[in-house]
């Protein structure tokens, strides 16, 4: 298996945190819950069949997605198939960071996974042909990266005030809207509507997601198992039912739960 990720150059960087690759996956599971990290994820299949993304509440149904799809703003886990022998690559956008490349507010994919061909037409199938016709990964990585800042065209600078109101909901201890809006230069109204359309959430529910995957890589990284009632506190919760609540809605399990199932990712736990 070979597994390479990739900082893209500017402007791309300031939208794109990387682009990733892996051929020919070796794995012993075959479902795996992706936790919400505030951020959209395009997917290129560079081999045949369906891929799978299962119904969370029933993990016998599941729906099928071939060649390329996009993965808007998640507000809880999602739970997908791990095809062994299977080769992928795709964009791990930053938060807010897919906005130059569409034409429609990202709230339109919120909590959806959508096929790109029905969004980009022929073009991305196109892009992902040129893509089975290369060898190299870092050829793959220079097509990929020439199409994103083509796509983009015109777009790629930087959204300050979005910027600033994403810097601030990643403090603690978070102000209320109405402060955010005020401390950007923007009506509470106007606010709402650059979230929806930049990032795709509310801006609440997108300060409660950087506050998770906070607590959890600090979970994550921790060699013994913490006491959790501290935890709360040190990682901007009221509480530690307040840290179990938030757990338990964006990842489906308690945070200890998460500690003893965590793998070698700290967004994937595997299920099977």
């Amino acid at each position: 298996m070979i597994f390479r990720v990739r900082a893209p150059r500017p402007p791309l960087s300031h939208f794109v945190e990387n682009l990733w690759c892996y051929q020919d996956l070796e794995v012993s599971h075959h479902k795996e819950k992706l936790l919400p990290d505030a951020s959209m994820e395009l997917i290129i299949d560079l081999s045949e069949g369906p891929k799978k993304l299962y119904d969370r509440r029933n993990l016998s149904r599941y729906a099928g997605y071939q060649h390329c799809w996009i993965s808007g703003m998640q507000r809880q886990y999602i739970v997908i198939g791990a095809e062994v022998g299977s080769s992928m690559m795709g964009v791990h956008f930053c938060t807010g960071g897919a906005a130059p490349f569409f034409d429609f507010p990202l709230s339109e994919l919120s909590e959806d996974v959508v096929e790109l061909d029905l969004i980009w037409k022929r073009e991305i199938l196109s892009l992902r042909e040129q893509l089975l016709e290369l060898n190299s990964i870092d050829e793959k990585f220079d097509l990929l990266e020439s199409y994103l800042v083509r796509k983009a065209r015109t777009r790629l600078e930087p959204d300050q005030t979005l910027a600033a109101a994403l810097a601030t909901l990643r403090s603690w201890p978070v102000l209320t809207l109405r402060e955010l809006a005020a401390q950007i230069g923007l009506s509470h109204k106007q606010m709402i509507g650059h979230f929806d359309c930049r990032v795709g959430l509310t801006p609440k529910l997108t300060s409660r997601l950087f506050r998770f995957q906070n607590a959890m890589a600090k979970a994550h990284a921790a060699a013994a198992a913490p006491e959790w009632s501290d935890f709360a506190i040190i990682s901007g919760y009221y509480d530690q039912a307040h840290l179990i609540h938030e757990f338990q809605e964006f990842a489906g399990m308690t945070p200890a739960e998460y500690w003893r199932k965590r793998t070698e990712f700290p967004q994937y736990v595997y299920l099977d």
